[in-house]
């Protein structure tokens, strides 16, 4: 089986009751972090599960909510880590690496190697990219319609064997763009984000500024026959929000559409 562990649905700007977009997956004894947020020490606290369970890190893109909690990360594995333990592999393109690389010399400085004992996989900024990281679980990536500051790329996680098939895709943040229906083909879950809304930003109907909106969403996954939706990266608007965006995917997508809690975890099997 896969657990998909939602740890945050937010965007830049969180909601009350959220933080910035991450999610934990866990298939067999991997444990992959999408995304590191400024929060991430308290996000993983408040699911119970300690940084020292994370195998995997990866980052898609260098915005600020996407990867600002790298260095509090990299500084726990420094703290609390044994000899007996490495940090977790870390995945992103060269630009995001070089981006955390700046912003854990400017903080941080040198921790004792800890970042540069973290094996490294570099992926992919505008090609399709994949990673082996067990014989029954293979990662692969497309780039995303997000920003020229900040390139983004998706990931799709699929499993085998023991494990059982599987799929989960995640987009990152994304506007239109083929390869959301590529990445997600046939998956069991895909996770969109949802920044934007037709009924509640009319004047864009197609997402803007490299976001989407929940029509949008609705489309990809009716388009890559997933079976369930999770809508995420959703902004801090009026309290009304999630039943538009949840409406407006479902005009689009007959199977599962739901916004995830934060903390509220999802099986695969």
């Amino acid at each position: 089986m896969i657990e998909v562990i939602f740890l945050g649905i937010s965007s830049a700007l969180p909601m009350r009751d959220s933080a910035n977009a991450a999610y934990l997956v866990r298939a067999g004894n991997e444990c992959i972090l999408i995304d590191c947020g400024p929060a991430i020490l308290q996000q993983l606290d408040a699911v119970g599960i300690s940084p020292a369970e994370i195998t995997h890190v990866f980052i898609t893109h260098r915005h600020a909510d996407h990867c600002l909690g790298y260095p509090m990360l990299m500084l726990w594995y420094e703290l609390q880590l044994g000899e007996s333990k490495a940090p977790p592999t870390l995945l992103a393109t060269q630009f995001t690496f070089d981006a955390l690389d700046t912003v854990m010399a400017t903080v941080l400085g040198r921790i004792a190697g800890v970042t540069e004992s973290a094996p490294r996989i570099v992926l992919p900024q505008d090609a399709p990219g994949q990673a082996q990281i067990h014989p029954n679980i293979l990662l692969r990536t497309l780039p995303m319609a997000h920003s020229p500051f900040a390139p983004s790329i998706g990931i799709r996680i699929e499993t085998r064997g023991a494990l059982g098939d599987h799929a989960i895709a995640f987009t990152g943040d994304t506007g239109p763009t083929e390869n959301v229906v590529h990445l997600a083909r046939d998956a069991d879950l895909l996770v969109h984000e949802a920044t934007l809304s037709v009924t509640l930003t009319p004047d864009q109907p197609d997402g803007f500024a490299g976001h989407s909106t929940a029509q949008r969403a609705g489309m990809n996954a009716r388009a890559a026959n997933v079976r369930k939706l999770a809508l995420t990266h959703i902004d801090a608007r009026d309290a009304q929000q999630r039943q538009i965006l949840l409406e407006e995917a479902a005009r689009e997508f007959s199977g599962h559409v739901f916004i995830p809690v934060s903390g509220l975890s999802v099986v695969v099997e």
